[in-house]
């Protein structure tokens, strides 16, 4: 894949970026409120050091990029390059192959680098926790626990990729990523509402995941209760049918569910139920009923085990990003012409 220069420079990074719908509810949100940041701004805030990050000194692009990051013990300037390897440290298995982590590194680098210009939190950039930007690890605590040889595989892949993004029309993509899909990839519009181009349904074939399959069964009456809190107007017969019409996506998750005699979506179940996602099956028998789910996660962007079963065979980190990010490009935000 094409690694881009001119079109994509710093100065281009910090621009204020076009909004683009599609995001998750609570992110977009959070985002439309917050200010954009342009290259005068960054400069004159003292926590977010722009002048180093531009000028042409021996050390790396991340090492000198630095992030207002909002961790346990507060507001920490932290470099690129370290909240990306806790990023990758704490998103990735440790084991996975040198080209899956790079993917994962770019992917984390380039979710950084556009919450950088979006402002998702009022005093910094992004946070350590899973549930609200991504799951972060103090490097040198890992390397403590899980030994030097781990720690080591996952840093060199983000220095191999060091200043490297994704772009999909000069803009910084948002690289969703997941743990596993059950074969295919969602579509940001089936599961968030907003179609992104570059974020569409794929197959993602060879998947050997741990978390392929999984059952999540629930007594009737808990089930019916469930359903009724979120609409009052389900009704669940003793002898009668529960569950009705059921439309799949693209992607193969549920989109809608009659159930009760209402209508239910897909992401609004797996919520409701604690479902790992929306690729799921119902049963209901012996005062049960089964959902019978595959894949992890929201399944929009990049699959992890994807990944890992396309560096397996062979692809470089730029083509897996390449597959679950369509139309994308990986570019060099450092280099001018």
């Amino acid at each position: 894949m094409l690694l881009c220069a001119a079109a994509f420079c710093l100065g281009l990074l910090l621009a204020s970026p076009a909004e683009i719908g599609g995001l998750p509810a609570k992110a977009s949100a959070e985002t439309a409120a917050a200010p954009t940041v342009g290259i005068e701004a960054s400069a004159a805030q003292p926590d977010e050091p722009l002048a180093e990050a531009l000028s042409p000194w021996p050390r790396s692009f991340d090492e000198r990029f630095h992030l207002p990051v909002l961790t346990d013990e507060g507001l920490v300037s932290m470099s690129l390059h370290r909240y990306v390897l806790g990023a990758v440290l704490g998103e990735m298995p440790v084991d996975f192959a040198p080209e899956a982590r790079k993917a994962q590194a770019v992917a984390c680098r380039t979710y950084a680098l556009r919450q950088y210009t979006r402002r998702k939190h009022d005093s910094a950039a992004v946070c350590t926790q899973p549930g609200c930007c991504m799951r972060w690890v103090d490097p040198d605590d890992f390397a403590a626990e899980h030994g030097q040889a781990a720690f080591d595989a996952a840093e060199e892949a983000v220095r191999q990729t060091d200043g490297l993004a994704i772009y999909y029309q000069d803009q910084l993509i948002e690289a969703t990523f997941f743990s596993s899909s059950g074969g295919r990839t969602e579509s940001a519009a089936a599961v968030w509402g907003g179609d992104l181009p570059y974020l569409q349904s794929v197959e993602s074939p060879d998947e050997h995941s741990p978390y392929d399959e999984a059952v999540v069964t629930v007594p009737e009456s808990e089930f019916s209760e469930i359903l009724q809190a979120a609409n009052e107007m389900a009704v669940f017969p003793e002898n009668g049918s529960w569950i009705g019409q059921i439309v799949r996506t693209d992607g193969g998750g549920v989109d809608t569910a009659e159930l009760g005699g209402c209508i239910y979506t897909g992401p609004q179940l797996r919520r409701l139920f604690g479902l790992r996602s929306t690729l799921f099956t119902l049963l209901r028998h012996d005062g049960v009923v089964d959902f019978t789910t595959r894949g992890y996660g929201h399944r929009v962007g990049m699959s992890q085990y994807g990944a890992e079963a396309m560096a397996q065979k062979g692809s470089s980190f730029t083509e897996i990003l390449q597959w679950y990010y369509r139309g994308a490009e990986v570019c060099d935000v450092t280099r001018n012409s």
